[in-house]
């Protein structure tokens, strides 16, 4: 009888382990949203231009069907200079569904750049500077397309993507597509490795773009840095230009940060030509300044950037500036 009791006991207490381990998944979804603010002066040659403006707010909605499928809706505002105006825009920056069981994902709609998602987690001040690709206009933040990633190994994962190639702005199917391949390899502990290569358009005029960019991200110091190469700028040959990157952050007490980076964009002569053909973008780009972040998800950063243009014509560019990024 005690035996018959024993055994009764472990089956009920099994039965209901098993029970709460194969609960049924249910359907949710989260709202989120962000904001970038800031209040800047620009000066060069001796004239001052004052300037309050939000760069970007977004705000979207996060769907999960079930443990391995979801969706994300987002909707992107940000300030843009229309007709000599600067005024408040948006778009429809995230539409898509996804697929992720830990070890694959896939994403397939108006999706964003893994690049890009990746560069912004090395250099984590996206709310005062765009990664370098995004601001010389080589890599687009979001485009129409399909994006698969594999963990291959816990030092190595692989992303491939299929893309339209025009961004958000450009929407109209036809037969170029951007073909998007990119590694990245952890080999040691808080050490990044990314690799990166594209193609785009028919050969005599296709273009090209590749990166590879390394950071180490410890808990007290960050560095990184990035050589970035760009053939036929949109497809448009003999507009070739390269540069780098160098960033780091110092933790100097709790909530409390320093950064810098510097950054160098120049682009080649093209054949028939007398100056480069992005002369007027290229130069150097630098910015330092102070990350405090008084609450969970928001941060304030007092900076200086400047710009140091290659046109010997051309006058140097300083901005102050104090920045604002919230979460939710």
């Amino acid at each position: 009888m005690r035996k018959y009791l024993i055994i009764l006991v472990v089956s009920a207490v099994s039965l209901s382990v098993s029970a709460q381990e194969i609960e049924e998944f249910k359907p949710s979804g989260k709202v989120f949203g962000l904001l970038f603010a800031d209040y800047h002066n620009t000066y060069s040659e001796g004239e001052n231009l004052p300037v309050f403006q939000v760069t970007r707010s977004y705000l979207g909605y996060d769907y999960s069907f079930s443990k391995t499928v979801s969706s994300r809706v987002m909707f992107d505002g940000f300030t843009q200079v229309i007709n000599g105006k600067m005024m408040i825009t948006g778009y429809l920056r995230n539409a898509y569904l996804q697929y992720d069981n830990g070890k694959l994902l896939m994403r397939g709609g108006l999706i964003g750049s893994e690049q890009l998602s990746n560069a912004e987690k090395f250099f984590n001040y996206r709310y005062i500077a765009k990664p370098t690709m995004d601001y010389a206009q080589m890599v687009f933040p979001t485009d129409l397309g399909f994006m698969a990633r594999y963990k291959a190994a816990d030092f190595l994962t692989i992303d491939m993507s299929v893309i339209n190639g025009k961004g958000y702005k450009e929407i109209t199917p036809d037969t170029t597509l951007k073909v998007v391949t990119g590694a990245t390899i952890i080999p040691v502990k808080n050490l990044s490795l990314r690799l990166y290569y594209d193609l785009m358009g028919p050969s005599g005029g296709r273009q090209s773009t590749y990166s590879i960019a390394g950071a180490y991200t410890g808990k007290i110091l960050t560095l990184g840095a990035e050589y970035l190469s760009q053939s036929n700028h949109l497809m448009t040959t003999g507009e070739d230009y390269s540069g780098i990157s160098i960033f780091s952050a110092l933790l100097l007490a709790k909530k409390f940060s320093a950064f810098a980076r510097y950054d160098n964009i120049v682009s080649e002569v093209p054949e028939g030509e007398t100056e480069p053909w992005n002369l007027s973008n290229d130069g150097t780009r630098f910015s330092i300044g102070f990350d405090y972040s008084p609450a969970k998800s928001v941060r304030i950063s007092p900076n200086f950037i400047g710009f140091i243009p290659e046109d010997e014509e051309a006058a140097f560019v300083g901005t102050v500036g104090i920045n604002v990024e919230a979460r939710f």
